[in-house]
């Protein structure tokens, strides 16, 4: 699947040496990624909305690469003059730190987050069908930029990987245009480094917030644009190329364009650029009013509260206060002032957070929809812009006590923040998607045909590959959902009041439930549900009896916290709460005294890499356990025989968890009695 983003290579490197005339060949390679993606991600898209297949879309690839060879060769002949540019080695050094950073989640294997479900869906969609479509037995569709998901599904391989490869590898190549785009503009290393400073978008990309990140690769083609006169027949292709992989980066273009026509609203336009422009702005507002139509009736949205606000000051990071110094200081410098103005009108849109709730106004509501996390992705980039050309007129640069103590400072985050990102790797227990979870869809092909799976309509119960003639009933909400039919409302009705009749009328034949949901707890409960498979707490049922009811018990103690999941659980039938018992270390005990029951069972979290011994037998690494014995033994004794570590927790920045610096322990969620019905 990697090696078909090879593809992307010389359409890159032939766009590198048409916008950048003035760089050598390292930094055509440099920008070769950035551009090479986005050629491919816009092609992707414009594919989709031409209803061009995976094959169609393969060769539109090849057609590009050919054109792009004859573009090179024609510009090499006759003669062609070397260019060589001298770089410090802090130029590579640092571009290389942040490369290394950006790629460190694939150590994952399995994205964080949760959006990457909806964009595993779509392309799920796009590989069997050629468009978004939903399957049987839901009927409707999903409205989404497609370039993105159309473009993981042409990788092939698992699609779920395919997705995280892309999004991982657009960040890092995003990264690398900015190191260039700041060499270009004269800064050095500097830019790449101010990068460094903020969390901002390395959150946003480890969150799987792949298009919002990627859609910012058209900013690398209007910044290498910035010290010269707009193109706008550069400007529409790369518009459009934008949009359909997010309309986050569509607006942040535009900002940018914006700011450069005010700085150099001196320069006389031509007619052929007064055409081009007219044109593009009545494009853009004809998508804008299609596009707002579907928000119609809809109230403006604020998920994560007002972004100019307390968000963007932890996102920021560093670079705010040096921002701020920066712009304060070359207030007077033209180049400056427009990224001023530029990160200005970015803050502007922020206000549309304030009026959440207000209805009546479409355009507003789908901006909200749209930018609802723009602290994470509106200011990075024109922050570390702004800092680095502020850092790059220090007198004596490196050398100086200033230059080299933000240096040292950009090293030590690096250092802090690829600790953190590692150690991640030791907490599957943070995806919504657990490896009893994953392990169970990989099995479903294994169902006879024309099964129906009841699964949860959260973000845990969405299954993540297309199972030929099986189908599912929940679907990810994801951009615009256009759903004419589901049963989804009436199955998890029926389970929940043990309707077997109403069950069998809507064709439902199994059941997939994960422990970090509730409907679990509806069908252990229940006699009509006999357990097929089960893997680490997650189990997939057969809808016949087989005469055994669960009840679930609390489990409490002195160290009560909230579960990270709560927040999407609506139900608690049997009162089990949001705050969980929480063991860091030492031996604990856990009475049951239930003579009448036939087995009894403890459903434990174990929270980064732990060891532990439960009634004598061991059990080590992160993720979920479901430990059972027959009545009669006493109990449960939990002995933690890993040491406690400490480790920086990401819920506890999103808002989710209740520590930031958190430990590594074992989270009880509930005692299972099982009796004989």
């Amino acid at each position: 699947m990697v090696v078909g983003l090879a593809l992307s290579f010389l359409p890159g490197f032939a766009i590198a040496r048409r916008l950048d005339c003035d760089g050598d060949t390292a930094r055509h390679l440099i920008l070769t990624p950035s551009l090479g993606l986005l050629s491919l991600l816009g092609l992707s898209g414009i594919a989709f909305f031409l209803g061009l297949g995976i094959d169609s879309i393969t060769m539109l690839f090849v057609a590009a690469n050919i054109s792009a060879f004859i573009a090179i060769r024609t510009e090499l002949q006759p003669e062609y003059e070397s260019i060589s540019i001298e770089r410090k080695p802090w130029f590579w050094i640092f571009s290389l730190i942040a490369v290394y950073i950006a790629l460190t989640p694939l150590t994952y294997y399995v994205p964080m987050g949760v959006d990457w479900i909806g964009f595993t869906s779509l392309a799920e969609s796009f590989a069997a069908y050629d468009s978004f479509n939903i399957s049987e037995p839901s009927k409707g569709n999903w409205i989404y930029p497609p370039a993105f998901p159309v473009l993981a599904a042409w990788m092939g391989g698992e699609i779920y990987v395919s997705v995280f490869i892309l999004g991982v590898f657009c960040f890092a190549s995003l990264l690398l245009g900015i190191a260039a785009v700041g060499e270009k503009l004269g800064f050095g290393h500097w830019p790449i480094m101010a990068m460094l400073l903020a969390p901002a978008l390395f959150a946003k990309n480890l969150d799987s917030g792949f298009p919002t990140v990627t859609s910012q690769l058209g900013l690398i083609v209007i910044l290498l644009m910035i010290n010269d006169r707009l193109r706008w027949g550069i400007i529409a292709i790369t518009s459009i190329a934008v949009v359909c992989i997010h309309p986050t980066g569509f607006v942040y273009l535009a900002t940018l364009v914006i700011a450069k026509m005010l700085v150099s609203k001196s320069q006389s336009i031509s007619l052929a650029e007064k055409i081009q422009i007219q044109v593009l702005i009545i494009a853009i507002i004809a998508l804008i009013l299609i596009a707002a139509t579907q928000f119609d009736g809809d109230a403006i949205f604020a998920e994560y509260g007002w972004q100019g606000g307390s968000p963007m000051i932890l996102y920021s990071g560093l670079l705010l206060p040096l921002g701020l110094w920066a712009a304060w200081s070359m207030k007077n410098n033209l180049q400056a002032r427009l990224i001023i103005i530029w990160a200005g009108l970015n803050y502007l849109v922020t206000f549309v957070h304030l009026f959440d709730g207000l209805t009546g106004f479409a355009i507003f509501s789908m901006t909200s929809y749209i930018m609802y996390s723009m602290s994470m992705h509106a200011f990075h980039i024109p922050l570390a812009l702004l800092v680095g050309m502020r850092l790059s007129k220090i007198e004596s640069g490196v050398t100086s006590d200033g230059g080299r103590a933000i240096m040292i400072v950009a090293l030590l985050i690096s250092g802090v923040a690829h600790s953190a990102l590692s150690e991640l790797s030791e907490h599957s227990e943070l995806h919504v998607l657990s490896e009893g979870d994953l392990t169970l869809i990989s099995m479903l092909d294994e169902l006879p045909p024309n099964s129906i799976i009841y699964t949860e309509n959260e973000h845990w119960g969405h299954v993540i590959s297309n199972v030929d003639d099986v189908g599912v009933t929940s679907i990810p909400t994801l951009g615009i959902l256009k759903q004419e039919h589901s049963i989804q409302n009436a199955a998890t009705t029926a389970i929940i009041y043990d309707n077997v009749e109403r069950l069998e009328k809507l064709g439902i034949t199994h059941a997939l439930a994960s422990p970090k949901g509730v409907m679990i707890q509806y069908l252990l409960h229940s006699t009509q549900w006999e357990k097929m498979w089960e893997s680490e707490g997650s189990i997939l049922f057969s809808l016949q009896e087989d005469n055994l009811i669960s009840t679930f018990t609390k489990v409490e103690g002195e160290n009560m916290r909230i579960d990270p999941w709560a927040e999407f659980r609506s139900l608690d039938p049997f009162s089990i709460g949001d705050k969980k018992l929480y063991l860091s270390k030492g031996s604990h005990s856990i009475d049951v005294n239930e003579t009448n029951a036939y087995r009894v069972c403890i459903m434990l979290e174990f929270v980064g890499d732990v060891s532990a011994d439960v009634n004598g037998k061991h059990y080590s690494g992160s993720g979920w356990k479901n430990i059972c014995n027959y009545v009669g033994f006493g109990g449960f004794d939990i002995k933690i025989t890993s040491e406690m570590e400490y480790w920086i927790n990401p819920l506890g920045a999103s808002g989710r968890g209740d520590a930031l610096i958190d430990t590594t322990g074992i989270r009880v969620h509930w005692i299972e009695t099982v009796y004989i019905a």
